[in-house]
């Protein structure tokens, strides 16, 4: 009988509380969504701040390579330049996506290979080149693809 009680006790405490249960679940879902969706929100925000830096820098970076074939010029080609640009956008990369970062890493492994004869060779400047093109090409895939 004890049990019995207890269990009609317990069935009603849930009958006269159900409106407050539910408003809890409702806060409690609410709240989790709401935490996911500002943590996408700053993820989403902190790729495209580092996207837009990444692609700023390619863009210097393949002036400078333009310069450094093209004109001639010492000054704006200069390859200690350059290496600030490919170091910076390797770094900016590790936040972006891992197939940004390879690209990055491919980028400076080809600035590496090239850079001393970049301003002689047409086969160095049109390496770096391709190379900016790809990471450039991957970086816009990657903002397109935010949510």
């Amino acid at each position: 009988m004890k049990n019995s009680t207890i269990k009609r006790s317990l069935k009603q405490q849930i009958q006269n509380n159900l409106i407050a249960i539910i408003s809890i679940f409702i806060a409690v879902s609410s709240l989790a969504y709401n935490t996911w969706r500002n943590e996408q929100t700053e993820y989403n925000r902190n790729v495209r701040t580092s996207s837009f830096q990444i692609l700023m820098s390619l863009a210097e970076l393949q002036l400078l390579v333009d310069h450094a074939f093209y004109n001639e010029d010492k000054e704006k080609g200069d390859p200690i330049k350059g290496w600030s640009y490919v170091l910076y956008v390797q770094g900016l990369a590790q936040t972006v996506s891992p197939e940004v970062k390879h690209n990055a890493e491919q980028l400076k492994k080809i600035w590496e290979k090239n850079w001393q004869l970049m301003h002689q060779q047409q086969s160095q400047n049109d390496a770096i080149s391709q190379s900016i093109k790809v990471l450039r090409l991957e970086v816009l895939a990657t903002l397109q693809s935010l949510q």
